[in-house]
């Protein structure tokens, strides 16, 4: 068995001969924190017999995950998961770095299947997946988007406040509607925001952050992340 550092490491050395420095230093970031995941995350995925050797790793090896294990464990949930939650959540990255994100993360799974590490069945998973994770990058100018609105909120203080986590519930031009995940059937809104946000937003979204009634007008005081 081939483990995943050594396959990494093999895909990183084709890309260096063939892309230009600042391109090839994108490839870098980008893997470096996909093995980061891997390491920290993907052993959420692994049956019994395969955690249980992981298990006996971990206490000595805190990177044993890519060290003992090959390409087997690198299905279309583990890099679903790298991009939807880990770049987003734990990263908090910025439009442009989601791009090169899913960009480097398509190229490395057509070449792990143009080097036989992954067969068919899987490739197709993964193909799949990178179609519907187009809208990635969009869902990250939305986060920032809605971040600047922030700092045209009124400093005031707010007749009623919402903090938390939201299902975007409703979109017209210029307006967004907002349900509490945890709150019942309670909807909040409309907010007023910018037309590029709801030309952007799709209804079923999530985000995370803090949202105030003044005067009878609702407004984004703190934002988080958003997520599709």
């Amino acid at each position: 068995m081939i483990s995943i550092n050594a396959i990494l490491e093999e895909f990183l050395n084709e890309q260096k001969q063939r892309l230009k420095p600042k391109t090839f230093r994108d490839y870098e970031s980008v893997v470096s924190l996909f093995r980061i995941y891997l390491n920290d995350y993907a052993h959420n995925y692994l049956d019994d017999a395969n955690l249980e050797c992981w298990e006996k790793e971990i206490e000595e090896d805190m990177e044993s995950f890519t060290r003992i294990f090959g390409a087997e464990q690198l299905s279309s949930k583990v890099f679903g998961e790298f991009l939807d939650y880990f770049i987003i959540r734990k990263v908090m990255s910025s439009e442009d770095f989601m791009k090169k994100a899913v960009r480097v993360m398509k190229k490395l799974v057509k070449w792990l299947y143009d080097n036989q590490y992954i067969h068919q069945a899987v490739y197709a998973e993964l193909k799949e997946y990178f179609s519907e994770a187009s809208n990635l990058p969009t869902v990250e100018k939305v986060s920032d988007l809605i971040y600047e609105e922030t700092k045209k909120s009124p400093q005031v203080m707010y007749e009623e406040e919402e903090e938390g986590y939201f299902y975007i519930d409703h979109i017209e031009s210029g307006k967004l509607w907002l349900q509490p995940m945890f709150g019942g059937n309670k909807v909040i809104g409309p907010l007023s925001v910018p037309k590029k946000i709801t030309d952007l937003c799709e209804e079923g979204w999530q985000l995370s952050g803090v949202v105030g009634r003044s005067q009878g007008k609702w407004y984004f005081i703190e934002s988080g992340n958003v997520y599709r």
